[in-house]
């Protein structure tokens, strides 16, 4: 998308960057899986090496790929903790299988995943948020785990230096340009999409023409999972 552009009722892209729909998935649901769940999987299995009884902490939880990271978390055996600004989300973010949610607007969100961690913190925290705060989000990893930062929504951070973790930025060519990850990927989200234990969460449809409203409504932060766009020829 940020090579050729989709704000479109036509597109021209390379046939190698398309994916045949899996059986029984609809448009809509075609158009809200891959990026989120390719995503969370590369970032969570490949890069992070989740493991079952591991935990996870997911910030902007409610975001497309947060929803999907916990659901991947989940089907990986691992236990999901999401973080999100405040509660209002909480019982959703359960429902779609967060172990805990903790709200950070509430104040002392490391503290209180260190407690539910026994102390230790999570194998694996995955973040878009980055910015100032990413120094306090890192005392959520445990000693030698892994902090994957794959957006820079606050903008530049200060690298945590004084910790023991490992530190990964992560975009989801990762896996794409890697023709045994992309195989992997794939495998996990179709079979995951068939069984019902992954589902895109898709919070509202805008047609083309209503593009603009799509855009507001992205930042307005209300929405819970993803924003799709149709095309009616």
């Amino acid at each position: 998308m940020s090579r050729g552009g989709v704000h479109a009722d036509l597109a021209d892209v390379p046939a190698d960057e398309l994916l045949h729909r899996p059986r029984g998935v609809d448009a809509v649901t075609g158009a809200a899986v891959w990026t989120a769940h390719l995503t969370a999987y590369g970032a969570l299995a490949e890069v992070g090496r989740l493991a079952p009884g591991d935990h996870a902490v997911i910030t902007a939880a409610s975001s497309p790929v947060g929803l999907a990271a916990v659901r991947t978390a989940r089907r990986l055996g691992a236990i999901p903790i999401a973080l999100t600004r405040t509660g209002a989300k909480a019982e959703r973010l359960r429902a779609a299988g967060a172990a805990e949610v903790v709200a950070t607007d509430e104040g002392g969100a490391a503290d209180r995943v260190l407690e539910l961690t026994g102390g230790r913190g999570a194998a694996v925290v995955l973040d878009p948020v980055a910015g100032p705060a990413l120094a306090e989000t890192a005392r959520t990893v445990a000693p030698g785990g892994t902090l994957v930062v794959y957006g820079w929504l606050a903008g530049p951070a200060p690298l945590p230096m004084n910790w023991p973790l490992n530190i990964h930025g992560f975009a989801v060519d990762h896996i794409t340009d890697h023709p045994d990850r992309f195989r992997r990927a794939r495998a996990f989200i179709e079979s995951g999409l068939a069984s019902g234990a992954l589902v895109p969460d898709v919070d509202r449809v805008f047609d083309l023409a209503d593009m603009a409203r799509a855009h507001h409504h992205l930042e307005s932060g209300a929405r819970f999972g993803k924003v799709v766009v149709t095309v009616d020829h």
